[in-house]
């Protein structure tokens, strides 16, 4: 018999219309504000309860309704596939799973040509899939199915990845990653300034400067560059490198979120936040207006707060969705994101900050440099960041500014044991992904480490 597995949503209930139709008072319930998962028609108690968990630590609907249908997914081929159907749930499925049929379940969705889905498809399917184990592994003493792995991130965290199921390496990952007297002349092209330092006036060309340069201090993916806010910004500090927190990594929780960020290019970001970028604030007509606002009360470096049902509720940055973040509205009426428009004052949209990158290539092209690669874009800003801070790893001048834990793994002897470490500021789970970035890297070997570093 073949096992029905299928997503429920929560729906409100009125009392009053129950009791209305019904004519009988109904009982009080704890009404479930996150999907459930049915199994033949009854609740998966385990799968409904970490559910439920999960989004009330982070009530990010999108979010748990991709947990929810991944993980119906894998308990439906468990049943169907597998025979784990058994008529105790808490001697079945996901409760009873070998290794070897966990290793199955990879197989079919990474390399069998008929079933297999994309790398970062797979990515996220293995994060719901290990989240959910561990969660029956500290709830309910179930054994793992699959092995874990434990290292320490660039802050000396201690964080663990299900590296043996990791997402199939992809062909290729083009990529253009410049030099640092490259990035240099970027940046001022960005500020339009030529070769005899005149500047072409813009009401925008500090916050593309600072765009650009985040880019190139942090290796943020594009998405997240468009949609970090100031608060998660670090400080200017004395020291070359710091670490921000970055909450889009492809690896989510298995592989941490501290990333090593340049801290000379975090200059020009500064400055626009205390300068250019209270100024395009100033220019709002009205407040800024999203659909479905999320009003908040509070915020700081690690988190923002709202209040839900009367009470305060704090949820941490790295964990706040693209969309989520582009909902919050200030008590000022303004958006804690870090990029505003020129014109309308709010914003920009993704396809905007996309056009940043580009239209300060072409401009460095005609005014600066006839031979800047005409095909960078705003992608090839993390490409840059990973070929200079593996460089900078091989060449041991990273060990200094890390935790004293960690220290020794950022002495490597070999350029591959400098890839190795370099994947964990770029959030990938494995070291195939990060060689896809960094292929160019001995081409930049001579480059004197003070460069990199901002020194001259």
């Amino acid at each position: 018999m073949v096992s029905s597995v299928r997503v429920i949503r929560p729906v409100a209930v009125d009392p009053e219309v129950i009791e209305r139709v019904l004519g009988v008072t109904p009982h009080e319930v704890e009404h479930v504000d996150a999907p459930s998962i049915l199994v033949d028609g009854e609740f998966h108690v385990a799968a409904s309860r970490w559910l439920l968990r999960k989004y009330r630590l982070r009530p990010v609907e999108a979010t748990i309704k991709s947990h929810a249908a991944r993980l119906a997914l894998y308990i439906a081929w468990l049943r169907n596939d597998c025979g784990l159907a058994g008529n105790d749930q808490w001697y079945a499925d996901v409760f009873v799973v070998s290794e070897e049929q966990v290793r199955r379940y990879y197989r079919l969705r990474q390399f069998d040509p008929k079933t297999r889905v994309s790398s970062s498809a797979w990515q996220a399917q293995l994060s719901t899939i290990k989240q959910f184990h561990e969660f029956l592994r500290d709830t309910y003493r179930v054994p793992l199915p699959f092995h874990i792995e434990s290292f320490l991130n660039p802050v000396g965290m201690r964080v663990t990845s299900a590296t043996e199921l990791r997402p199939r390496m992809r062909d290729g990952s083009r990529g253009t990653p410049i030099t640092p007297e490259f990035s240099d002349l970027l940046i001022q092209g960005a500020l339009r300034i030529d070769g005899q330092l005149r500047q072409t006036d813009s009401l925008t060309v500090e916050r593309d400067a600072a765009f650009i340069s985040l880019g190139l201090a942090t290796g943020m993916r594009s998405a997240t560059l468009a949609s970090i806010t100031a608060y998660e910004l670090p400080p200017l500090g004395a020291g070359p490198l710091t670490t921000i927190r970055v909450p889009d990594f492809i690896t989510k929780g298995d592989a941490g979120g501290d990333a090593l960020v340049f801290a000379h290019r975090l200059v020009p970001v500064h400055q626009y936040i205390h300068g250019a970028r209270d100024e395009l604030i100033g220019m709002m007509r009205a407040p800024y207006s999203p659909i479905d606002a999320i009003e908040l009360v509070g915020a700081d470096s690690d988190a923002w707060e709202t209040t839900v049902d009367g009470k305060v509720r704090r949820f941490t940055w790295v964990e706040t969705d693209m969309m989520t973040r582009r909902r919050l509205v200030l008590p000022d009426g303004t958006s804690p994101l870090l990029w505003y428009g020129g014109y309308k004052a709010k914003p920009i949209s993704y396809a905007q900050a996309a056009t940043i990158t580009a239209m300060a290539r072409d401009w460095t092209r005609a005014h600066l440099e006839p031979n800047f690669p005409a095909s960078f874009r705003t992608h090839d800003l993390r490409h840059t960041y990973a070929t200079h801070l593996v460089v900078c790893i091989y060449k041991q001048a990273v060990a200094q500014y890390i935790h004293e834990s960690a220290a020794d793994a950022y002495r490597p002897g070999r350029i591959a044991d400098a890839v190795s470490i370099a994947k964990l500021s770029l959030g990938h789970a494995s070291e195939a992904s990060t060689n896809l970035y960094i292929q160019h890297a001995p081409k930049f070997l001579d480059i004197s480490i003070d460069e990199f570093l901002g020194g001259k």
